[in-house]
């Protein structure tokens, strides 16, 4: 699939919203620009996660598995990932 079309965050308040989408399932289904409310309240939590740069610790939030397995799945980690990549583009164009 491909990555949905979506501006650049200039804000915390939109890079928020942003890691929201990406953890929501960007690519869920063509043109998804939103996240949903659930996945926007956990934002700014997520954004915390995401600026200490631990994927790990970002993927078992996002997947929020950690209390039946070990490891978050696959593309929960990949989602993690994904977040720490457009949190750190937002970082260097501050």
């Amino acid at each position: 699939m491909s990555t949905a079309t979506v501006a650049p965050p200039s804000t915390s308040a939109e890079l928020e919203q942003r890691l929201a989408l990406i953890a929501c399932g960007e690519n869920s289904w063509p043109g998804k620009t939103r996240a949903c409310d659930d996945h926007l309240k956990k934002s700014s939590t997520w954004l915390r996660i995401t600026s200490t740069g631990a994927v790990d610790a970002l993927a078992a939030a996002i997947c929020g598995s950690g209390h039946r397995h070990n490891r978050s799945c696959q593309p929960c980690t990949e989602k993690a990932v994904r977040c720490v990549s457009v949190y750190n583009a937002w970082r260097a164009s501050q």
